[in-house]
């Protein structure tokens, strides 16, 4: 095959777009476990000069998203690199103009127009339509920014009231998002009255690189709404609740919600088609996936993240009750052998197949 062609990955440069630390954490552990093919990444800030791409044999664009809307100075930098890659023959990942695709009224018209299991949204510009949309999506909503993944500034409409506060409230143009409240549907399903899923709200995440998906976590929380914030998991990490565990106060629970985070974690889910078909209408090769599963086995998707947050092991909320430095350690190994793959594919593949 000859030599194998080196990986570089286009990360933001100072002050054109946020930081996580994912990327170190990744870099550190292939130092670790693969020192030949640590050497073969190199890594390129947007804003620096245009990057020498001899010898590169495939392209990854760990920025952002949706880059275009968000980081548009880092967007056209990184459209430039995409462009000059596509053109010498070389893969890319994660293409820059994909990374647009991810706000929340793209992202829902995409996967709807695929007839994906995923929640609708629209983009409300004007108040005073505020309350007719959140009445056509079904009535429980999400209103949110339109180009955000963090759970800051959100408001959940229940009822009209609701709508008209968040009319006079929001700062217009904004996201509404259809909210399916999946806990009801295990209850209506007869579910175990005692489990989890009939007891609180949850999300699962799992990442996806092409066809390959992994579980990553199972969070529960009491509301509608569910991430690393408000879980359950990060409550009962508190030191008082610590505390509380060791005198036998809430240690059911806590035992419950780490049996199920753990068989997740380990489980082959049926659904992982679906995770990856989701992404691939992206237009993305890899991505952080949330959902919910229904009651039924099947899910439904929330959003996919391109550029997501996976802490230190040891970083993790609970994380010796979690397992989780090995957890994320194979999360790594997982995403390196991907990554490995998929620059040994860019190789195999004719130049005139890979510039198309």
């Amino acid at each position: 095959m000859g030599t194998q062609g080196d990986i570089l990955i286009v990360i933001h440069g100072p002050g054109l777009g946020r930081d996580v630390p994912t990327g170190d954490v990744f870099m550190d552990r292939v130092r670790e476990t693969d020192p030949a093919f640590a050497a073969r990444i190199r890594f390129h800030e947007t804003g620096s000069p245009a990057p020498d791409l001899s010898g590169v044999s495939l392209v990854a664009f760990w920025l952002g998203d949706p880059l275009k809307e968000k980081y548009p100075a880092c967007f056209a930098d990184a459209a430039g690199i995409a462009k000059a890659a596509r053109e010498a023959g070389i893969r890319v990942l994660n293409n820059p103009e994909a990374l647009s695709n991810t706000t929340k009224t793209r992202q829902s018209a995409i996967w709807y127009q695929e007839r994906l299991p995923s929640a609708r949204a629209r983009n409300v510009n004007r108040p005073s339509d505020l309350e007719q949309v959140c009445k056509e999506l079904g009535g429980t909503c999400i209103v949110r920014s339109d180009v955000e993944h963090a759970q800051r500034d959100v408001t959940i409409i229940r009822k009209e009231a609701d709508a008209r506060r968040a009319a006079r409230e929001c700062a217009f143009p904004v996201a509404v998002i259809q909210l399916y409240d999946i806990r009801a549907e295990y209850r209506a399903a007869g579910a175990n009255p005692s489990s989890l899923f009939t007891r609180y709200h949850h999300k699962a995440r799992a990442f996806v690189f092409g066809d390959a998906v992994m579980p990553s976590h199972l969070f529960f929380a009491p509301d509608l709404v569910v991430g690393l914030s408000n879980c359950l998991l990060k409550r009962e990490a508190r030191p008082r609740r610590r505390v509380g565990h060791q005198l036998g106060y809430h240690r059911k629970l806590l035992g419950d919600m780490i049996r199920e985070d753990l068989a997740y974690f380990d489980s082959d889910p049926l659904y992982a088609r679906t995770l990856a078909q989701g992404v691939r209408a992206l237009g993305l090769d890899f991505a952080a996936v949330d959902y919910s599963i229904r009651p039924d086995g099947s899910v439904i998707m929330w959003e996919a993240n391109p550029y997501f947050y996976l802490p230190r092991g040891e970083q993790s909320v609970l994380s010796a009750e979690r397992n989780a430095v090995e957890r994320v350690n194979q999360s790594l190994d997982w995403m390196a052998a991907n990554l490995r793959a998929a620059a040994a594919g860019a190789q195999n593949v004719p130049d005139l197949m890979r510039a198309s």
